[in-house]
């Protein structure tokens, strides 16, 4: 009566496979703040560039008053979206919060 190796190598410790679990956990929690961080980034940005313009306007230094306002509305609608999605988000956290588990 032989040992069968590969089945022996084959059983993994509970612990090996709950430290790939969590690996797995924070790759995805690192993967969504990184998106988060960016997209808030990206508002910080544009939220600056309509800044930007909006002193060039007014120094003088530009003179495309389209450009500014093009800015200034993509900068609006980012902050909105932002916002619907800020209340979305806490929205779900307190229906998560209701469930009865």
């Amino acid at each position: 009566m032989g040992i069968d190796l590969q089945a022996l190598q084959s059983i993994q410790p509970t612990s090996y496979i709950n430290a790939v679990n969590k690996t797995e956990e924070n790759s995805v929690n690192n993967q969504f703040s990184d998106q988060l961080k960016q997209a808030l980034e990206q508002l910080n940005n544009a939220q600056l560039e309509t800044e930007m313009k909006t002193d060039m306007l007014v120094n003088g230094q530009i003179d495309q008053l389209h450009d500014v306002m093009i800015a200034a509305q993509k900068s609006s609608l980012s902050m909105s979206l932002a916002v619907e999605v800020q209340s979305k988000v806490i929205d779900a956290y307190n229906e998560i919060m209701r469930m009865q588990v």
